[in-house]
């Protein structure tokens, strides 16, 4: 049995059939304060969608706008070795040398150092050094660090070095990365002396390579 409401019953929206398939609006317009459950058609007019609800809604025809990007793998070193020069060419710093072996090509790898207490020795109040990342036998980035003694001379000036590099990858062979370091002003550098002889302090020098994918 099918019910019809039209105009003449003071209900807006002409010319609604209500029967057990649902409701037929066959002229006027209905409207309706909220819509539950199960929809079907057209999602093209849709203007709001909750981030919340974005999981699986992109299709070809989504463009990002942004910069992703995923950490697809890294590689890492660290040392407590105590390490030390007078050299002024750059030398490496013992056992803070990394071997990465990239994905792709194309990937992009971020590599970051952390020279832990560099300790420089000083005879005219003021010591610097030179720190570098190393990929095979290229420099990939280098810094100086200074340190001040105010007061007196031959101190041993202590302070840690950060240094970061980023490049493509370019091939899917193995890269060897390693960080030096220089005297430029002083007459000693030291890199994790609490270790020196064998001692128990907790000094860590590391590289780390971050390999990200477009």
């Amino acid at each position: 049995m099918a019910i019809t409401i039209s105009g003449t019953d003071g209900i807006v929206g002409a010319g609604f059939t209500l029967d057990a398939s649902g409701a037929s609006v066959t002229a006027g317009v209905g409207t309706f304060s909220s819509i539950r459950g199960d929809h079907h058609g057209d999602g093209a007019n849709l203007t709001s969608i909750p981030a919340a609800n974005l999981v699986g809604v992109a299709t070809a025809g989504f463009e990002r706008t942004g910069k992703f990007g995923k950490i697809v793998q890294t590689s890492y070193v660290s040392t407590a070795t105590f390490s030390t020069t007078t050299s002024t060419s750059y030398v490496d710093i013992t056992n803070l040398t990394v071997n990465h072996t990239p994905l792709s090509s194309s990937n992009t790898l971020h590599i970051v150092a952390h020279i832990q207490n560099l300790v420089i020795i000083t005879s005219n109040y003021e010591g610097s050094i030179g720190l570098n990342i190393m990929k095979d036998s290229t420099e990939l980035a280098g810094i100086e660090l200074r340190s001040k003694d105010y007061g007196q001379s031959g101190m041993r000036n202590c302070t840690t070095g950060m240094i970061d590099a980023q490049m493509t990858a370019g091939t899917t062979s193995a890269i060897t990365f390693k960080c030096q370091m220089k005297m430029i002003n002083g007459s000693l550098i030291e890199v994790n002396p609490g270790n020196q002889g064998g001692g128990t302090d907790s000094d860590q020098s590391s590289i780390t390579i971050f390999e990200i994918a477009p």
